[in-house]
């Protein structure tokens, strides 16, 4: 049974076919946020496999011949369809497949597409309401555009990520793997959405184009411009330009961070819950113009150190949380993972693995009250259902042994892997329903 099936009916883009030929994160996440909204997907892998799927260990991660955790993260509520494209036969199925799609995304580079017959021009000529979109590592137009590109060097380096969230004077930081990559694909998600609206009104397909290195420009709007007011990064906590909107150590050595933009209408207040009243209305400090032609930030970080040092966390986060001030204490993947906030939202699912137990999977965040909180499958080898979507088409078993043989198709011969479906907390609970039953 494919998982279209087993998701019967579920979601606002139920009926919504979408042809995968995607590698790696930016992309697969992509269409993993559009299958957790109902849409029927064929993700079609190289006889040898998505690249990612020999990444587990590299992330730290473990996996077996069937179960391979990392390769979910990216890759849930998917039909799993193997194919040699340089082959004759294997391309045929792949455009007897574009035929009848309604969105196709890739993130191969230009030159691979054209030889493979499904760039652009090619697929708009042959299926004109055909949604195209490409994820790439830099723009389609300047001198990198047929650079091979990552998260880690589009994004976190020339995006200057690991460059501008270090603390001034240390090294450059190395962000989780993959970060920049579901930003990414939350962004070309919402294009691919927008097509497919407008296509209701125009009944013809789209272009869409995503980039890793665009991302993160986005992303980083703000430090984008005030640096072209000199106030550039990474920055020191010492000097940051509001001591509001900044990291403290407590008394117990937990590091929190106080998000208060409005320096000048609550600089009193601050004052008065930190213990420093005296310089509650000082004409140097209370108000942030003063605070950048007198360079006191240094000054008044001081004063909230010396404050924030005095109690716990928990203490602070009573007394912080009765005078509505933004703040957390900045937490690790280990507290994420502990964080019943996560599971109560959807935001970690646990799903269970027959090698490795219970793990959180985390989840794509948007909901649809009407169908609530979404079914979570996770992946299968490579090739899974190559043989039921063969026979879709029209293939008989002889000539899909016969493919086979030609090494145009990969077909799984292993044991069955069952479709479990995996539910949120609230789901489990019976506080909410399954939409899909």
């Amino acid at each position: 049974m494919s998982v279209t099936e087993k998701l019967n009916g579920y979601g606002p883009l139920n009926g919504v076919t979408i042809v995968e030929l995607c590698e790696w994160v930016a992309a697969p996440a992509t269409v993993r946020v559009l299958s957790e909204m109902g849409a029927e997907i064929i993700k079609v892998e190289p006889l040898h496999g998505d690249a990612q799927r020999t990444q587990g260990p590299g992330f730290g991660c473990e996996q077996t011949d069937t179960e391979d955790p990392t390769i979910d993260l990216n890759n849930t509520n998917k039909n799993w369809v193997s194919l040699n494209l340089k082959s004759e036969d294997g391309a045929r199925v792949m455009q007897e497949l574009l035929a009848k799609a309604d969105v196709f995304i890739n993130n191969l580079r230009d030159k691979a597409l054209v030889k493979l017959g499904i760039d652009y021009p090619t697929l708009k000529a042959k299926y004109p309401r055909l949604i195209w979109a490409q994820l790439r590592g830099y723009g389609e137009f300047g001198p990198e555009r047929d650079t091979p590109g990552y998260d880690a060097v589009c994004w976190a380096a020339r995006g200057g990520v690991a460059n501008t969230f270090r603390e001034d004077g240390a090294a450059p930081s190395i962000p989780p793997q993959a970060f920049g990559d579901y930003n990414a694909a939350s962004v070309m998600a919402g294009g691919i959405l927008a097509a497919l609206f407008n296509r209701t009104r125009t009944g013809v397909g789209e272009k869409i184009v995503c980039n890793l290195y665009g991302v993160a420009i986005w992303g980083g709007n703000i430090g984008v411009m005030a640096t072209q007011f000199g106030a550039p990064y990474p920055k020191s906590r010492k000097k940051v330009p509001n001591p509001f909107n900044n990291t403290y150590m407590t008394k117990d050595d937990k590091w929190m961070l106080i998000c208060m933009p409005q320096y000048d209408k609550y600089y009193n207040m601050m004052m008065e819950i930190t213990g420093n009243k005296e310089h509650m209305d000082d004409p140097e400090t209370c108000n942030l113009p003063a605070l950048k032609a007198n360079e006191k930030q240094p000054q008044v970080i001081e004063w909230l150190e010396g404050a924030f040092a005095t109690k716990t966390f928990d203490e602070w986060d009573a007394i912080l949380r009765e005078h509505e001030v933004p703040h957390q204490k900045c937490f690790r993947y280990t507290d994420i993972i502990a964080d019943g906030e996560a599971y109560a939202n959807d935001s970690l699912r646990w799903v269970e693995y027959k090698a490795f137990g219970k793990k959180a999977l985390p989840m794509s965040p948007l909901r649809f009250e009407s169908y609530g909180d979404p079914p979570v499958i996770l992946s299968k080898p490579i090739g899974y259902h190559t043989d039921e979507f063969l026979r879709k088409l029209g293939y008989d078993e002889g000539q899909i042994k016969e493919m086979e043989e030609k090494e145009a198709v990969k077909c799984y011969h292993g044991e069955e892997i069952p479709d479990t479906v995996f539910s949120s907390q609230r789901q489990e609970k019976g506080e909410a329903t399954r939409a899909w039953q």
